[in-house]
């Protein structure tokens, strides 16, 4: 199943972007409404003519990593030039905005996106800042969460064209009523195969490997097969969540078989979001007869996500520790790669597997402080620095490794 089939070319005339600044967005630093930095915005969106006061009519949305999703409101932008009539003076354009409930949340380093779609109708998307959401639309715009945007940055339709789309992407698409070509047929099959409920995590993993791009794990890079399961996955729980909540909502609900019901979604959604990964993970290496153990119990209560190549090696004193290994795996990591500090005490260097791009690199400094290597798919290298790029792993050198020291070991 290929998610590319969009491009956000096919939906867009414009899109322009910044990283708003505590003057945009504090009014104890200033309540001035005001967006600055917008030159490349009235390239795109035109500048008013003859002194005119032009009024543009938006539909703001926040994008959070929040499990609530995306929240709505409709707000209003102003667009003049301050030094019309001063002959002597060029031209100073203004562009202020109203208050709405999504300005109202917006902070200083949270990222503002004005897009206009083909049907013309005027969007404002405010991304929050250090979120995956963030990681990932900046990805898909081919810009490094380090670039300095402090003003208003046009993205080309040349990258709007050949840029794929995470399914994080896509459920936002879904907010601005673009739908995946894919939608409505594979929604009848998970229909017809899973009933109107979720299966187990496991099963729904492998139905996601079987309609994927490589049902076979050998017929691609480690690197492609894992993001390509990976973003079936999270495309089609999307696909499917959508439809079943749609329909609960429709019913009759008591505010408390509302906010029951909301609390049941929440929590499939937190219980779901690393096992997915880990599920196509363990496929992966099995495909690939690399050893391992999933979930452990070493020392303590401590249960790193695989060790490699068994329990029992990492138990005998007699295997080298350099050739024994580990790999926590986080779909995102923020803080919470620390957690992989206290698992596995024989194995110095851990190894940690993440999706998430643009990982900051005071962040990654941190890592290698501690003794942790980080292992990214490689098409989502390009997001980090190049500095950062040289230290990085993908899936088919952690896979190399892993096999030298399981030789090594003398284990086939």
């Amino acid at each position: 199943m290929n998610l590319s089939t969009i491009r956000l070319s096919d939906f867009f005339k414009g899109i322009v972007l910044k990283k708003l600044t505590p003057t945009e967005t504090d009014p104890a630093v200033s309540n001035g409404h005001e967006y600055q930095g917008i030159k490349a915005f009235l390239e795109v969106f035109g500048k008013p003519e003859n002194g005119e006061k032009i009024y543009m009519d938006f539909t703001y949305l926040y994008v959070s990593d929040n499990e609530l999703g995306v929240e709505e409101a409709a707000g209003q932008l102003s667009c003049y030039d301050c030094r019309w009539n001063q002959e002597k003076r060029a031209a100073e354009y203004r562009l202020y905005y109203k208050d709405n409930v999504v300005t109202e949340k917006t902070k200083a380093g949270d990222y503002l996106i004005l897009a206009e779609k083909k049907d013309g109708s005027l969007w404002a998307i405010v991304i929050e800042r250090d979120s995956q959401a963030l990681s990932d639309i900046l990805l898909s715009f081919n810009i490094n969460s380090e670039s300095n945007l402090q003003k208003f940055a046009e993205i080309s339709q040349e990258t709007l064209r050949k840029r794929d789309i995470s399914p994080l992407v896509a459920s936002l698409l879904h907010a601005l009523g673009i739908p995946h070509p894919n939608d409505n047929e594979i929604l009848g099959e998970m229909l017809e195969k899973f009933g109107e409920h979720f299966p187990a995590t496991g099963v729904f993993s492998a139905y996601a490997r079987s309609v994927s791009n490589y049902p076979d794990a050998n017929a691609a890079s480690a690197d492609e097969v894992i993001v390509d399961w990976y973003n079936t996955e999270e495309y089609l729980f999307h696909t499917f969540e959508n439809y079943l909540i749609n329909k609960r909502l429709n019913e009759s609900l008591s505010p408390e078989s509302f906010l029951e019901y909301a609390k049941s979604v929440l929590n499939r959604r937190k219980a779901r979001a690393g096992q997915g990964l880990e599920n196509h993970l363990e496929s992966l290496f099995l495909a690939r007869n690399v050893r391992f153990s999933r979930t452990p119990l070493t020392e303590g209560k401590s249960r790193p996500d695989f060790l490699f190549p068994s329990i029992e090696a990492y138990q005998d004193m007699n295997s080298p520790e350099d050739l024994l290994h580990m790999l926590g795996v986080k779909t995102t990591c923020k803080d919470r790669w620390r957690q992989i500090l206290v698992e596995a005490d024989r194995i110095q260097k851990k190894h940690l597997l993440t999706m998430q791009p643009a990982i900051s690199s005071s962040q990654t400094d941190e890592m290698i402080k501690h003794g942790v290597q980080l292992v990214v798919p490689l098409s989502i290298h390009d997001s980090y620095s190049a500095k950062q790029r040289l230290w990085l792993m993908d899936v088919e050198d952690f896979i190399a490794e892993v096999r030298t020291s399981q030789t090594l070991l003398r284990i086939s």
